[in-house]
């Protein structure tokens, strides 16, 4: 049963010295949790500060009233940017979902090892498990909720880029 146990703990690493110990190899785990949720949260950042301020120059291009150009450039102009919106929300959203699946990996290893080494998270003279996370199924699901921010921001962009894009361009027409 211990070399079972072994074989299955030391699967996703070439060699079982890597880790000394089940705590060490969940202190790891927990180590690339934390890295790639930073990375996610910096591409989320990235991504809402880019179209922030694509929403800025889509609001300034529909205000301009310009007489001589103005209805030419609110035209083409803010057909531009819901494209270009539309465009990076887009590629923004592979980069998030493989962000999410490697996080999703790392917490069901993570699940796998506190199953198979159950007293490995827990905390001495305290029941409580290390890091908070608990050994029962419906907490180790917590963390998909507060990832799903970050899933659905650019397909929930992509749609409102899209209905900008219809938008002005049937403003424009109907002028």
């Amino acid at each position: 049963m211990a070399n079972l146990r072994t074989l299955l703990l030391n699967q996703d690493t070439q060699g079982g010295e890597l880790f000394e110990s089940p705590r060490e190899r969940l202190l790891f785990y927990r180590a690339e949790i934390h890295f790639e949720s930073s990375l996610l949260a910096e591409r989320t950042s990235a991504y809402l500060a880019s179209q922030s301020f694509l929403m800025i120059a889509f609001a300034s291009a529909m205000a301009n009233s310009n007489p001589d150009w103005g209805n030419l450039f609110r035209l083409v102009v803010p057909a531009v940017l819901a494209l270009l919106g539309l465009l990076t929300s887009l590629h923004a959203m592979p980069g998030i979902r493989s962000n999410f699946e490697v996080i999703e990996r790392w917490h069901q290893k993570q699940a796998e090892l506190l199953q198979l080494e159950g007293r490995v998270g827990i905390l001495p003279n305290n029941e409580s498990a290390l890091f908070g996370e608990g050994t029962s199924p419906a907490g180790g699901k917590r963390y998909k909720r507060t990832l799903l921010f970050s899933l659905r921001t650019p397909i929930i962009f992509s749609l409102v880029w899209g209905l900008f894009g219809v938008l002005c361009l049937t403003l424009s027409l109907l002028d």
